[in-house]
């Protein structure tokens, strides 16, 4: 979907576009949000009853998820507790999903390496017991987007809400973006807020009393996420402050990908145009190529780009490099995201470690 079409599409679930298609378009996707909100509490009921069943995965578990769809900054958190958890002499095991094209895949085994075991499986119960039958040594599973993948057990559960959408326009799917109404977050052990920093404090004040109202506790993190550097098409590292004199375009298909073009705006010269994809976008080398067109004729020097789009790029360009209108090779840089804890870190440092225990393999 082109970036025009997807803003229409969430300005008509915001209330943003008056027309009188966007107020039909309303009318239709609130007349179906009863149904998906049935069949969300039909589920819920099931596992409350013991009709559904949770499984254990044979070692300790945290799972990192949310209410939304789209991007809460899940990638990041689950990297951060990863290092974490390796840091402490564990030797982890993401589990997730898996959407086409194994970019959060690909990503999570760029930035982690060693450090930790990516299993991508819908079954992420299966795929557990697949891990342990050929990697004894794993002490603890991630499950990454797993607060309703409930039927992995789990010893903590942890949910992120983006403090700029946190109810997800105060719907259920399809008029919002929520998932599960917001009195699932009791389920979770600990909220954290994310990107923190883009809203105002009394904002931030009253999210927080929201979320302790609901579950009884405030949230026992806050983070913020920035850029920390560039790494170019041969992985050489860049200052973020390359941008500030450069006319760029920004490519981007990520679950919130307003906040990268917010980023970037704030860092470069000038944004020409940023391209708005689908989360899990499947490129293909044409498109590549067009795009480099665009970018090229708009007058932009360089294309900017997320670690998770890079790894689907990386191997379709290997021989055939992008080029401008003059034939001379385009930039292709990519941000390197980071997680910085405004408060809470210590806690949430604490509670993982009561939770998962000492490394063990039991």
């Amino acid at each position: 979907m082109p970036m025009a079409k997807r803003q229409r599409a969430l300005d008509i679930i915001a209330g943003r576009d008056s027309s009188a298609l966007g107020a039909a378009a309303r009318v239709g996707l609130t007349a179906l949000t009863p149904i998906y909100g049935l069949a969300s509490r039909a589920r819920s009921a099931a596992f409350a009853a013991g009709v559904k069943r949770s499984f254990p995965l044979g070692r300790p578990t945290v799972s990192v998820g949310n209410l939304t769809t789209g991007g809460t900054g899940k990638t990041p958190m689950v990297q951060h507790l990863a290092r974490l958890l390796a840091e402490q002499g564990q030797r982890p095991c993401i589990l997730l999903r898996g959407y086409r094209g194994g970019d959060e895949a690909e990503e999570h085994k760029l930035a982690l390496g060693e450090r930790a075991q990516v299993r991508p499986n819908p079954d992420r119960v299966a795929e557990a017991r697949a891990v342990l039958a050929e990697h004894a040594e794993v002490t603890c599973f991630i499950l990454d987007d797993g607060f309703q993948h409930r039927r992995a057990r789990r010893d903590l559960d942890l949910v992120l809400l983006d403090a700029t959408n946190p109810w997800g326009y105060d719907h259920l799917l399809p008029r919002g973006l929520m998932r599960e109404p917001c009195g699932a977050l009791r389920r979770a052990d600990a909220v954290i807020l994310t990107r923190v920093d883009q809203v105002s404090p009394a904002d931030l004040g009253a999210l927080s009393r929201e979320v302790q109202r609901i579950t009884g506790r405030p949230p026992i993190a806050l983070t913020e996420h920035g850029w920390s550097g560039l790494l170019d098409q041969s992985d050489r590292p860049l200052p973020v402050d390359w941008l500030a004199d450069r006319a760029v375009m920004g490519v981007v298909a990520i679950g919130n990908p307003r906040a990268f073009a917010d980023t970037l705006a704030r860092h470069a010269k000038s944004v020409v145009h940023c391209e708005q994809l689908p989360d899990h976008h499947g490129y293909s080398p044409k498109e590549l190529h067009n795009l480099a067109a665009l970018a090229s004729t708009a007058g932009a020097s360089a294309i900017v780009t997320t670690q998770k789009d890079w790894v689907k790029w990386q191997p379709m360009l290997e021989d055939r490099p992008l080029k401008d209108d003059a034939g001379q090779p385009l930039p292709v840089v990519r941000a390197e995201l980071t997680l910085r804890f405004r408060e809470g870190e210590q806690a949430l440092v604490e509670l993982l470690t009561q939770r998962l225990g000492p490394a063990s393999t039991g």
